[in-house]
């Protein structure tokens, strides 16, 4: 009997993993020296590998078990595979179907889960620049607007003198301001902006602190639109603003 005659049934177990003790420790030492038991080695490896991951019936798919059976019934036998052996060689089978079938579902699920994330990531992104982009517009349109009504802001003092440009849509409560030259504040201060109507209190429309250059900005305040303005102010109020002014205006403008 040549020595791959020999191992031919041993092959096949320990593609399966279901070799062990001196048995598989004879069969390494052979395949180091026989190419041909190599060969046949790994061909019943690649068979097993379709089987395994042939889980969607309840078979394995009969053209690689066909091709299996048959290169192991070509191989003689020293000894005759014992039923409980016969029995081990199939559970065996099942249990690597089984386990390539749960390592496919959890890299799909796991794939999924990945995709989902993206997508939702991608959607708010996205739902992100075009409400920016929506706001831009509508600030562009409402300074090129030609109902803009534009008021300056001037303080009575020595230079550099501080100043403020109001631009202001009335129809759709719309209000850009810019100051420059500010002083800075004490501490737990603010300057608030007022939208003084033609008639009633004055409306705040939005509280700032200058920057270490003294300007300060004041971008779409929440204000009611249709609101007539007569005069633009500016006081100095507490940081978190006041309801009605509390001091003397610094800055006042009218249209023009």
């Amino acid at each position: 009997m040549s020595s791959h005659e020999q191992f031919a049934e041993n092959l096949s177990l320990h593609a399966l993993g279901a070799l062990h003790g001196e048995e598989r420790v004879a069969l390494e030492k052979h395949l180091e020296q026989c190419a041909d038991c190599r060969r046949e080695l790994e061909q019943s490896r690649g068979d097993l590998a379709l089987l395994a991951l042939s889980v969607s019936g309840p078979k394995p798919p009969v053209r690689s078990r066909r091709r299996l059976m048959s290169a192991i019934a070509k191989e003689p036998r020293r000894v005759e595979v014992s039923p409980r052996r016969s029995k081990f060689w199939w559970n065996s089978l099942g249990w690597v179907a089984a386990a390539a079938a749960v390592v496919i579902i959890f890299l799909l699920a796991r794939q999924n889960t990945n995709l989902r994330q993206r997508v939702v990531g991608l959607e708010a992104s996205s739902a992100e620049q075009q409400q920016e982009l929506t706001q831009a517009n509508e600030l562009v349109a409402a300074l090129n607007s030609a109902e803009a009504e534009h008021f300056t802001l001037v303080a009575s003092k020595t230079p550099p003198q501080p100043q403020g440009k109001a631009i202001y849509v009335r129809r759709t409560g719309t209000l850009v301001f810019l100051a420059s030259n500010l002083p800075q504040l004490p501490s737990q201060k603010a300057y608030e902006l007022w939208l003084i109507p033609a008639s009633g209190a004055p409306i705040p429309a939005g509280l700032f602190k200058p920057d270490s250059r003294g300007s300060g900005t004041v971008i779409r305040p929440p204000l009611p639109s249709g609101v007539q303005a007569n005069t633009f102010a500016i006081t100095v109020e507490p940081e978190a603003g006041s309801a009605a002014p509390t001091s003397q205006p610094i800055m006042v403008g009218t249209q023009g």
